[in-house]
């Protein structure tokens, strides 16, 4: 099981750059950059983490639910991009400055207007 979350921390490290001491730090951090789906398979692996610790409780973790739950969190971070999410941050900021700029421009354009200068 630690070898599990180790692994899906690691991916979180690498692909989505959220540091942390161990997942559940990089859990709380990552917040909505994850989908719903990853976030709850997440929770539940860190939830039977803790229960995996008392021998009695350990029995009642599923572990085909288990191995989805990883599955598909590794799939969802195996197929993120770095580089390309850095690109969509980029020109999501350069789109907004270029939006602001029009914005400025078609309103000092308008005062203009009114003002009869143009």
């Amino acid at each position: 099981m630690n070898d599990k979350i180790s692994k899906i921390s690691g991916l979180m490290r690498s692909q989505l750059r959220i540091s942390g001491r161990d997942l559940h730090v990089q859990y709380r951090r990552a917040g909505r950059l994850l989908p719903r789906t990853v976030r709850r398979d997440i929770r539940y692996l860190l939830d039977t983490a803790a229960l995996g610790d008392n021998p009695k409780l350990a029995r009642m973790i599923n572990q085909d639910k288990i191995s989805r739950a990883h599955h598909n969190t590794v799939a969802y971070l195996q197929g993120l991009d770095p580089k390309a999410q850095m690109w969509t941050r980029v020109l999501n900021v350069a789109a907004s400055i270029a939006l602001a700029l029009i914005v400025v421009f078609v309103v000092i354009l308008f005062v203009l207007v009114q003002r009869g200068f143009v």
